[in-house]
């Protein structure tokens, strides 16, 4: 199985190549920074947005330092930075840089040649892309904390008025209660009155039909008692009949209120026959016809009362019956006010408790809203801390000393770790001698390219 460049790095039979000669460029290094080149143009292409690589965690953990070699050590600052932005790069670019990066840090500054200068500075765009997705992160998170307060102030001042406009919709919900309980009483005492009138409609009515019904018994009993009594034209043979009609008439004179002496003898007088009534006879008679047509005058008289009664009260239940309808009226629309009121009321006291309710989860949001700061604030300070250590080994002039270099060096490229196959790597001399011509290192060049060219 191939071994990531890392794992290779960390094997102690395999040790970095050509850290340190200062003159030309190993061939095999040449090798390695043809292939580490195309990495990383092939890992630039196929890198997502940085936006979304770069994005900082809501809460920033402490990237754990790895194992090294002692050999190693001083290239902590450039590990520690890639294992800080390995989520935001892919995995083979990560192996290529871990693997490139100590040869080329190791140079100093003004003997670094183009592909050390072009890895290192690789890693310093990966720096201030990092750090200006990191700022921006920071200042998102800064902007949410601003924007909350904002809007806790105007929840604040909107609850306020809406407070104000709930309490303001609340008493007059009260009025328009008291106005429709005011408006319910009048209807209740309209309506007692309507009924008093139609009673005492009705107990006129019943008088006077009562009064209407004795004057018309009282006028037939007269035509068909009185009269054939006072005409004597009983005939003989029914004088049962005409005592009965005496006894009877006696009881109508009574109803008419004649005096106790008429009364006395006017069933005396009936007695007699028609020819033999004497003067005294005759006069009780007849003032005892007067009596009774006065009686039937004054039930008449009675009876116009009672109907002029009846009419008067048939227009006061009239009347109250106008006027309990105009209170019913009234009262509907007070009861349409208070429902409406109600309806306002419930609408402005919903309000109210919305924006508690938001107001109440602002403490939430904002603990939230201060731990992503937070986070983004560390996460920053982190990396400014990794970024600042690589600068400084960056612009370091001084040679770092390699204990161990391997007797026949490996070629580290992330290319050739990933095509790498048993047995199929040529291997290259540690150092050129100085006195070769310049073409023979050329043709070297060319045979190690040709060799690279088949692996691959």
């Amino acid at each position: 199985r191939i071994k990531p460049a890392s794992d290779l790095l960390r094997d102690q039979s395999v040790q970095p190549v050509g850290l340190k000669h200062r003159g030309k460029m190993p061939r095999a290094a040449a090798a390695v920074k043809r292939s580490a080149t195309a990495a990383l143009e092939g890992a630039a292409k196929d890198r997502t947005p940085k936006s979304a690589k770069l994005a900082v965690p809501a809460a920033a953990a402490k990237v754990p330092s790895q194992a090294l070699e002692p050999a190693l050590e001083w290239c902590r600052p450039a590990f520690d930075l890639l294992d800080f932005l390995g989520d935001s790069l892919p995995p083979a670019c990560v192996d290529m840089l871990r693997a490139a990066a100590p040869h080329a840090l190791d140079a100093k500054v003004h003997e670094r040649h183009a592909y050390q200068t072009a890895v290192i500075d690789s890693l310093a765009r990966l720096c201030a892309e990092a750090l200006k997705s990191h700022r921006a992160a920071v200042a998102s998170a800064e902007a949410a904390v601003s924007t909350l307060l904002q809007d806790r102030e105007r929840a604040a001042e909107q609850l306020a008025a809406a407070t104000s406009d709930e309490e303001a919709k609340r008493e007059a919900k009260g009025v328009a209660a008291t106005t429709s309980k005011s408006a319910e009483e009048v209807v209740a005492a309209t309506r007692q009155v309507m009924e008093s009138a139609r009673k005492k409609l009705e107990e006129v009515e019943s008088l006077a039909q009562v009064v209407s019904e004795a004057k018309v018994d009282f006028e037939k009993e007269i035509e068909e008692i009185w009269v054939p009594l006072k005409s004597g034209t009983f005939p003989p043979k029914e004088w049962r009949a005409r005592q009965k009609a005496i006894a009877r008439a006696s009881e109508i004179l009574t109803q008419a209120e004649i005096p106790a002496s008429l009364a006395a003898a006017v069933p005396i007088a009936l007695k007699e026959r028609l020819e033999s009534r004497t003067d005294f006879g005759a006069q009780a008679i007849e003032h005892a016809d007067i009596a009774l047509r006065e009686h039937i005058a004054s039930i008449a008289t009675q009876l116009e009362g009672h109907h002029a009664t009846v009419d008067s009260q048939t227009q006061a239940v009239a009347k109250a019956e106008g006027e309990l309808k105009a209170a019913e009226a009234e009262l509907a629309a007070t009861l349409n006010a208070q429902i409406e009121a109600e309806n306002t009321w419930v609408d402005s006291d919903s309000a109210v408790r919305d924006l508690k309710a938001a107001i109440g989860s602002f403490a939430e949001k904002s603990e939230q809203l201060d731990a992503e700061l937070t986070a983004s604030k560390i996460s920053l300070e982190e990396l400014q801390g990794l970024v600042g250590r690589f600068e400084g080994l960056r612009a370091s002039t001084e040679v770092q000393s390699m204990d161990a270099v391997a007797e026949e060096p490996k070629d580290v490229s992330a290319e050739a770790l990933a095509q790498k196959v048993e047995d199929v790597t040529p291997q290259a001399p540690a150092e050129p001698p100085v006195d070769a011509p310049s073409d023979s290192a050329e043709a070297e060049g060319g045979r190690a390219a040709s060799t690279e060219s088949s692996a691959a």
